[in-house]
């Protein structure tokens, strides 16, 4: 008899399990369903005002959604990410970060001026490459090269005027450039998004 019992509560047991794991698959199912919507299928978004996530570092994007989530990270023209940020759990940030950082970035491709880019070049080299490497397979905060144009523009923008917190160090450089500045290392960014000897379009 006690061994029936046993083979109940087995049953019981896992039969709970199941529907607890079940639920919270169709629960991440569902939350990556509406992550994917704008930052596209493996984090790689077709939109230029939606950032491609994929490959990007775990960490930044934890702290990117507790940005959200807390109201220090401003949201912008798209509510949706803080309305979606906002009901999260930890686990939940950590697990969807875990998901898109496995992917591959993927650059976008993008007309750029390429004088302008060139002078990117040397405001990404003196500004930004200790933290956002020399290319997307070197940074160790976000991925900037290959990024969207107008993601970037509106985000740096953000920065430059203190209205998205970021690190000091980030701070200290944000704040000494112009708009002039961040409008050529947008256009450098946008660059790697060229094929390998196409022509960047000439404006």
């Amino acid at each position: 008899m006690k061994s029936l019992f046993r083979k109940i509560f087995a049953a019981l047991a896992s039969a709970c399990l199941l529907t607890a794991w079940t639920a919270s698959y169709a629960e991440m199912a569902d939350l990556l369903k509406k992550c994917t919507i704008c930052h596209g299928e493996q984090g790689i978004s077709e939109e230029s005002a939606y950032p491609s996530i994929a490959g990007i570092p775990v960490a930044v994007q934890v702290d990117a959604m507790h940005g959200y989530r807390e109201g220090t990270r401003d949201c912008g023209p798209v509510m949706e990410m803080c309305r979606i940020s906002e009901k999260l759990t930890d686990e939940e940030i950590v697990e969807l970060s875990e998901y898109f950082a496995a992917f591959p970035f993927i650059r976008a491709k993008q007309e750029f001026d390429a004088q302008l880019a060139a002078v990117g070049a040397h405001l990404h080299e003196d500004y930004c490459e200790v933290c956002h490497g020399d290319s997307p397979d070197h940074a160790d905060r976000s991925i900037l090269h290959g990024q969207w144009m107008d993601y970037l523009r509106y985000s740096l923008s953000q920065y430059k005027i203190g209205a998205r917190k970021q690190p000091p160090s980030m701070r200290r450089q944000t704040e000494k450039l112009t708009d002039e500045d961040i409008e050529a290392l947008i256009h450098f960014y946008a660059s790697y998004g060229a094929e390998e000897g196409e022509a960047a379009s000439d404006k």
